[in-house]
This record gives C-alpha cells, sequence and structure tokens, in this order.
C-alpha cells in the first residue's frame, strides 16, 4: 500500500472551516479519501489525502468558498518527477533503468523447489537443467506441461509436479510418490519366520501352526509358524502371529581423553561480493583465510522488487570469526558416563518397542583412551513374515504329503 501511495503521490492538508467535523462530511460528499485526520483549532482539520483527492478539494473550495484548504506536505513519484522535468539526461536513465528492470523479469533468477523431503533439491535442479530450465533461462521459452511430463520420467521418485511462474522467480511444487503399504492377503500363504537368533520367551500364533516353544533357541531365519495346518486333511494358510525373545547385544565405543576447545578472540572480518547473473564480482582485494583458526559464515541476500520479482542481483556476506584452539582433559569419569549414555541410546533405537532386560558395561582406561562396551540382554519381538514361494509351496505339499503317508 505504502507504494501504491508512492507511485500515485500523496499530500498532506489543512482544511480550515467553522466547524472541523464538517471537513470530514465535505470529504464524505466529494467521495474524497483521507487518513491521519488530526483536529486542530479553530475548526482546522489536518488529513493526509491522494492526488486527485487534493485537486478535487481545491475545487470544491473555490466553487463553495465554504472552506480554504492549504497545502503541508507533498510527497510521491508525481512530485519528483515535476522537480526533474527538465533534466534530460536523468530523466532518461530512469527510463532506460525502467526498462532493463522490465526486461529482467522476463528471465529466470530464483528457482525455489517446494514439498521435496527425501528427493535432494540438487537432484530436481540437475533435471531440470537437462530441460533447459537454469537460472538466465527465458520464461517465454519455458514450455511448462512438456517439462512437467518429462521430470516425472527423469526422477521417478515424484509423483506430482508444477511450475508457476512468479515474475523472475520460478516457483517449482513437488509431491513425492508414497511407499504403498503392504495390504494383508489372506489368501496368500505366508510363514513367520526369525529376524534374528535369540531364546523364545513367548509365542502367540493367531493363525498357522506354531513349531517353536518358550525355551527353544532359535537362530535367523529360522521358521517360527508354519503356513501348513495338519489338522483334518490338512491346509494352507496365511500364517500371522507374535514371537517375542531373550536376545543379546554388544556394542563398543571409544572416546579420547584429550580433547581440543574453541575460544573466540572477538576479532572479526566481513567481506562483500554481488553475483550479478549468476557472475561472483568480489567487492575486496585480498582473499583468502585472514585468520589461522577461524569460523566462516556466508549469507546471501536477494535483490527482490516491490510485487515479489527478483533482480539478477544477489549480495554475499562472508564472516569470519577468529578463534584459539587449548586443549583440555575429559575427566576418566565424564568420558564414560558420556559413552554409557551414547551406547544406551543406540541400543535403544535398534530395538524399537523391545525393552532392555539387563545391561552390563565393561570400562577399560589407559590413560588416554577410554573404551565402553555395552552387553545388554533384551526382550523383543523376532517374528516376520514371509510369502512363500512357489518352489517353497511344492516343497511343503510334498514334505506333509510324506508325513501323512
Amino acid at each position: 500500500m505504502a507504494v501504491l501511495n508512492y507511485l500515485l503521490g500523496t499530500v498532506r492538508v489543512e482544511l480550515r472551516c467553522k466547524y472541523s467535523e464538517r471537513a470530514v462530511n465535505i470529504c464524505a460528499v466529494n467521495h474524497v479519501d483521507f487518513r491521519d485526520l488530526v483536529r486542530g483549532k479553530d475548526g482546522a482539520a489536518e488529513m493526509t489525502v491522494g492526488l486527485s483527492g487534493y485537486v478535487t478539494l481545491r475545487r470544491v473550495a473555490k466553487e463553495t468558498g465554504a472552506f480554504t484548504v492549504r497545502l503541508i506536505r507533498r510527497r510521491g513519484a508525481p512530485f519528483f518527477l515535476w522537480r526533474i522535468r527538465k533534466r534530460y539526461v536523468l530523466l532518461t536513465g530512469m527510463a532506460v533503468c525502467l526498462m532493463l528492470i522490465g526486461l529482467s523479469t522476463v528471465y529466470v533468477w530464483q528457482i525455489d523447489v517446494l514439498g521435496n523431503v527425501t528427493v535432494p533439491t540438487s537432484e530436481i535442479l540437475a533435471a531440470l537443467r537437462s530441460e533447459g530450465v537454469d537460472i538466465g533461462t527465458c520464461v517465454l521459452d519455458i514450455p511448462a506441461r512438456q517439462v512437467e511430463n518429462d521430470m516425472l520420467l527423469k526422477v521417478p521418485k515424484l509423483s506430482f509436479i508444477t511450475l508457476n511462474n512468479h515474475g523472475s522467480r520460478l516457483e517449482v511444487i513437488v509431491r513425492e510418490e508414497r511407499e504403498k503399504p503392504e495390504l494383508f492377503d489372506p489368501d496368500v500363504p505366508t510363514a513367520v519366520r526369525a529376524k534374528k537368533g535369540g531364546i523364545v520367551a513367548s509365542v502367540t500364533a493367531r493363525e498357522g501352526w506354531t513349531l517353536v516353544k518358550p525355551g527353544d533357541t532359535v537362530a535367523a531365519g529360522d521358521e517360527l509358524i508354519s503356513a501348513y495346518v495338519p489338522l483334518g486333511t490338512g491346509r494352507t494358510v496365511h500364517a500371522t502371529g507374535s514371537v517375542r525373545a531373550r536376545t543379546w547385544y554388544e556394542l563398543t565405543a571409544s572416546m579420547p581423553l584429550q580433547a581440543v576447545k574453541k575460544e573466540y578472540t572477538g576479532e572479526k572480518t566481513v567481506r562483500r561480493a554481488i553475483i550479478l547473473g549468476g557472475k561472483r564480482i568480489n567487492l575486496y582485494i585480498s582473499g583468502g583465510n585472514p585468520y589461522g583458526s577461524c569460523d566462516k559464515i556466508i549469507s546471501y541476500t536477494d535483490t527482490v522488487l516491490p510485487g515479489g520479482a527478483v533482480m539478477p542481483l544477489s549480495i554475499v556476506r562472508e564472516e569470519y570469526e577468529e578463534y584459539n584452539e587449548y586443549p583440555y582433559t575429559v575427566s576418566a569419569a565424564d568420558a564414560e558416563r558420556m559413552l554409557r549414555s551414547e551406547l544406551l541410546y543406540e541400543l535403544e533405537r535398534e530395538l524399537g518397542d523391545g525393552a532392555v532386560v539387563t545391561a552390563d558395561y565393561d570400562i577399560i582406561s589407559d590413560g588416554e583412551l577410554v573404551t565402553v562396551t555395552l552387553r545388554a540382554e533384551c526382550l523383543e519381538e523376532i517374528g516376520t513374515e514371509h510369502a512363500l514361494s512357489e518352489r517353497e509351496l511344492s516343497e511343503l505339499s510334498a514334505n506333509n504329503k510324506i508325513e501323512t503317508e
């Protein structure tokens, strides 16, 4: 709104009449929009109106003589242009500048990718580049629908993509393919097998024939619940159930007792550069690292016109902050505590819904390195469904036929 007011011009005026309330009525009757109304003395009222409103008030005041209009302040592009109307070189430069700005909005100077989670933005931008869509590409030369269709073939993980043009900014909205959930099909013969070894603690078969009992030792890949139920004439089912077992883990981690910490000195160096049309122009002479040890922080600021149009000009700010490195010693107790916490976190993350029954730690320290080994007994679900192949079904039928005979 402020930009529009500047382009159209605004005038701060004082309306003086017998009663200041009449100033509001005068504006309302003559359809003059106003703002920032301030009541003055002796029937005066100050307000801000547009350039056309000011012309209307002057005309009505001259025709009726019921009030007077006094100009207080003028602001806006019309008044600025009127003051420089005889400076032809300046006007020509402004016209050329506006023409270049208008021409630059026909080209893509910024590409925003939205909606991607697992597919890297770099992969999407590389596929767009192969389609001829890149920084500096003319918007009028982009066949949006064709590019969208080709992108779905080049990036199979995408299920949807659309290109939205916002002046010189190209917005690429994508949706990724969702993994299809595994559907439970009771007609597919399935066995429950062990995904890891352990000692069976409990077995609950909802469908199928139980092959193990609590206390049995199983290895990874062993069949726990069979798809064949030997009741009556026998039948093959979709076996499902829960098999919980005692499992054991051994995890090891180490930490040196000598470490290095950073301490900032307070010294900073800031360098700036500009990127014009994809070309970097440094605004400094000497390059390289200004300090022996420092952190480097780089920030980019795009030039955006009112309305969201992006200009082919970016400001680069590089900040270097010096620090010194100091060695320090970690106590063996602190190192042991941190390693214990890290190992337990890794174990719980691997277990998921399982539980840690017992946990024992072995600590070895030689004065320079602390090594902690976690040995834990856990209780977790080890059964996983396995769809039987045609070959497995044939072997299952043949074995059960022999047993029946």
